[in-house]
């Protein structure tokens, strides 16, 4: 298999007041929106789009503040963000070794990602939106581990 952080385009993105920056040198492992209780009160909105990378590829520059809590799955998640604005910037989950999840939003253009699936469907306010289109799952879809 090819590594993808070599063939990949460049992402950029940073926090609301710029103190944080990072690179991405990779394309998407996966990309979804989650609708889950969690994902909910961290965007102060009824989901998170989010993209999961090889932690590798991201270039993270300026400090972060982390907030770790324990998923439905049970594993360790934590959230990283700007210690000034408080923007959501990226997370790591215990379950997901060797990735990272950077919130769409935060990229410079977040439009060069689309979402492929949504998660925690269940969950979806009835003010909110679901895409039609998307694969949709009731909660987490079971991981695949690597070959």
């Amino acid at each position: 298999m090819d590594d993808p952080t070599q063939t990949a385009p460049s992402l950029a993105g940073a926090c609301l007041c710029r103190a944080v920056r990072y690179e991405v040198h990779a394309s998407p492992v996966m990309t979804g929106i989650c609708y889950c209780t969690s994902c909910r009160k961290l965007s102060g909105a009824g989901h998170a789009f989010h993209a999961l990378f090889p932690a590798a590829a991201v270039k993270v520059e300026g400090d972060v503040r982390d907030y770790r809590w324990m998923a439905d799955s049970g594993h360790q998640v934590t959230t990283s963000f700007c210690p000034i604005c408080g923007s959501p910037l990226f997370g790591r989950s215990s379950g997901m070794p060797g990735t990272l999840t950077l919130r769409v939003a935060s990229l410079e253009d977040p439009s060069a990602i689309q979402p492929q699936m949504a998660i925690y469907v269940d969950r979806l306010l009835p003010w909110d939106h679901l895409d039609p289109s998307l694969t949709a799952f009731p909660a987490m879809p079971p991981m695949e581990k690597p070959a």
